[in-house]
Formats: structure tokens, C-alpha cells, sequence
């Protein structure tokens, strides 16, 4: 025979729900410091994307020392003034270094992309002068 569940309010075979801060009667899951309660959220090849975006900027001065070389041998060889395309090269100069910095804000692997892309195409802009 089985006996049934006592209806004593002292005895400790049902145990009375509990209620956390926000009002739910179901218990917080339990963590110990140290231990993640949800999943990762960071991605693991941000420092990665960092790193490229940090060089990046680096590869843009080179690009930009570059540019402005091949826009002092047109000045000198040619007819002294800067063209369409060299404005147009300097301008995606500019527009990769906010690529790059905005890169390492939030590395996504587009901005970092574009940074390089806008990189070459300065002094490329600048020989089709």
C-alpha cells in the first residue's frame, strides 16, 4: 500500500516554490563564478580581424607615400596640375583610413575588406592619370 502525500505544511516531501526577484516561481539556474550561463557571444577571430585592420592602416601610409609620388611625377612631368583621378585616388585614401579605423571598432571582416580594397585603388587611381 502506498500512503498518500501528507498535507503538513512542516514536511519536507513537496517543497514549496520558490520565487526569485523578477516575480517567475521557477528557481534561477544555479552558476559558480567563472562559468558562462548562456552561450559565447564574442566571436573567436576578432583579435584577428583587429590585428589585420591595425595593419591595414599601416599598408594605407604606404599607399599614401606611394600616391603621392606618382602625383609629384605627374606634376613634374606633366602639365603641373593634379587631375580627376589623382583627387579621386587621395579620396579613397581617406575613405580606407575610416574603413580602418571603423574596423577596429567593430571588426567585420567587409570593412577590413574595403579597407585594402580602397588602399590599392588610390595609387591605381592616381597612375591612370
Amino acid at each position: 500500500m502506498t500512503t498518500p502525500p501528507s498535507t503538513d505544511p512542516d514536511s519536507d516531501t513537496t517543497p514549496a516554490p520558490q520565487t526569485n526577484p523578477t516575480g517567475d516561481t521557477n528557481p534561477a539556474p544555479e552558476t559558480t563564478p567563472g562559468t558562462a550561463s548562456g552561450p559565447d557571444t564574442t566571436a573567436p577571430y576578432t583579435l584577428g580581424l583587429r590585428l589585420a585592420a591595425a595593419c591595414g592602416l599601416l599598408f594605407l601610409l604606404a599607399c599614401l607615400v606611394f600616391t603621392g609620388m606618382i602625383t609629384l611625377r605627374d606634376a613634374i612631368e606633366g602639365d603641373g596640375s593634379g587631375g580627376v583621378l589623382i583627387a579621386a585616388g587621395f579620396w579613397s585614401l581617406a575613405l580606407g583610413a575610416v574603413a580602418g579605423v571603423a574596423a577596429l571598432a567593430v571588426p567585420r571582416r567587409a570593412l577590413v575588406a574595403a579597407q585594402y580594397c580602397l588602399g590599392v585603388a588610390g595609387p591605381l587611381l592616381a597612375l591612370m592619370d
